[in-house]
């Protein structure tokens, strides 16, 4: 964890794998048992919380790849910091 706040974990490891797809898996399970929780008669703020879990790990994703771009030589750099937002936009509602 030290080392994606310092980001010095290349950007294609924090953009693909821990962003995109560990990230998405983690959010997509939160959204799933939020929803089970909600259709199971749970409050509504114990639903809201399952939601919202992730949002950390999200934040510490987000930062990551932008500390990792620019420590990164390569073109894509303001690509994956784009991405990373349209990312985080996308998880907040799904």
């Amino acid at each position: 964890m030290r080392r994606h706040m310092q980001g010095s974990v290349p950007l294609a490891r924090v953009f693909w794998w821990d962003m995109l797809l560990v990230g998405t898996l983690i959010n997509l399970v939160a959204g799933g048992a939020a929803l089970a929780a909600h259709v199971a008669g749970a409050p509504f703020w114990l639903a809201a919380l399952i939601f919202l879990l992730p949002l950390p790990l999200n934040l510490l994703l987000i930062l990551s790849v932008w500390r990792s771009t620019g420590k990164e030589a390569g073109g894509w750099s303001a690509l994956a910091r784009a991405a990373s937002l349209v990312w985080l936009a996308l998880m907040f509602v799904v």
